[in-house]
Parts: structure tokens; sequence; C-alpha cells
């Protein structure tokens, strides 16, 4: 028996707490009540939940889209990004998107259902990896595959390399709108600006490359670029 106001312990037999004078109450076994469970493991957690990979390629804009999928369907994600070009490392995909393992089946059901996807399909989500461009080699300059080149009718206009760059173009000045030594990143700058029918000059001078574009369609350009280059989604 205890004393339900000094928990003073009385054996059987005692009714009455003799510095209280209260009723006696039966003790009952607690310590299951006061057991404080384990905290649920939290998505992404390293040692219950860790992260694994969903997803990798070398599209910004698709790599955009992904990731807005996901945030909509509620799932927990990281990307990593790999910019450093110091050793040329190209056999590496630019984007890696993980997810939680308690979360995978939930982020690939929404990719399926936003794309339209074969939902038997194991490997549908990776098969949404932009085609690689031609490996480099020492006396060959890297193009892009046929898939993402421009039509013929939207062609870059003039030599890449050669020439005054301002004679492909009617204007007198031209305008840099952008300038690096990323020959991957000019190539998928180019596809885009081509495929927003704004045609561009490019340019290299030792290792440096530029982008030149009409006056005109200065300020869309460089828009076009912020965005691939930060891989955000169109305003």
């Amino acid at each position: 028996m205890i004393c339900p106001q000094c928990h003073a312990e009385y054996r059987q037999g005692f009714t009455i707490c003799a510095d209280c004078d209260v009723p006696l109450v039966p003790q009952y076994d607690t310590s299951a009540l006061l057991a404080v469970p384990p905290p649920a493991s939290t998505p992404g957690d390293p040692n219950k939940d860790p992260f694994c990979a969903f997803w990798q390629g070398d599209d910004a804009r698709l790599h955009s889209e992904l990731t807005s999928i996901l945030d909509s369907a509620g799932v927990a994600h990281k990307t990593i990004r790999r910019q450093d070009h110091l050793f040329n490392l190209n056999n590496y995909p630019a984007f890696q998107i993980a997810v939680p393992f308690s979360l995978y089946e939930r982020a690939e059901r929404a990719i399926k259902e936003a794309f339209d996807l074969d939902a038997s399909d194991p490997d549908a989500v990776q098969s949404l990896t932009a085609p690689p461009l031609v490996p480099d080699t020492y006396r060959s300059a890297r193009k892009l595959p046929a898939s993402l080149s421009p039509p013929i009718d939207e062609a870059i206009p003039g030599p890449p390399s050669a020439g005054d760059p301002s004679d492909s173009f009617p204007d007198e000045r031209i305008a840099v709108v952008w300038s690096g030594d990323d020959p991957s990143l000019q190539e998928m700058l180019t596809a885009s600006l081509n495929e927003n029918k704004i045609h561009c000059r490019l340019e290299k001078e030792g290792e440096l490359l530029r982008v030149f574009v009409r006056p005109a369609d200065e300020s869309h350009a460089r828009e076009i670029v912020r965005e691939v280059i930060e891989a955000s989604p169109p305003g």
C-alpha cells in the first residue's frame, strides 16, 4: 500500500497514512508506464534510415524538375553536385539525387506518375538521364549528341573558333552573355539558347570560352544562362 500524497509505503494491513491521515491506495508497478519509448527514426537518419541513390545525370533542367516533384510529394532529398573541373572528371555525373530509404518507393511512384512512366519498370526513373556527351580525345572536339543538337535551321551561325565573331551577325556589335573554361557547360548553354530561337556565337581564346548573342537578345539570353547555371525552373 502507498500514500497518495507523501508516497510513503506501508505493509499489507495498513489503511490510513500515519502522517497525512488519508486512505492508502494499492501500489502498482508503474515502471512500464514511465518508460520513455525510443524516438522514431527521422528520414535520412544515417543509422536507421540512410539516404540512398535515386537518380543521377547531367541535365540541369531535368534535375530541377525532379527535385520539384519530390518536394510536392513530401519526399526529403539531397543533391550532390560535381562542379570541380580541375582534373576534368567527365566520368562522373553533374547531379546525383538521394532520398531516404524509407521514402524510396514514394519518390519512385511520384516520378513515374509525373512522367507517365511504366510502373513495373525498376529502371524507369534512371532512364530519364540525358545521353552522355562524346568522350574527349586529344585531337577531337567535344560535340553534342544528335538528340541534343539544334536543328539545321537553328545551327550556330559561323565557325565557333575562327574569324571575327561580329561577322556572323548584321549588328555592329555583339554581347557576351557567358565566359568560362567548361566546354560541356558552353555546349549546354548553346543548346538552350538555340532551343529558345536565340542565335549565338562561340569563341575560344586559350582556355577561355565565350558565348556571344545579338544585343537585342542579350536580356533574354542572360536569363536563360542564369536558369541553366543555377538549375532554377523558368519563371
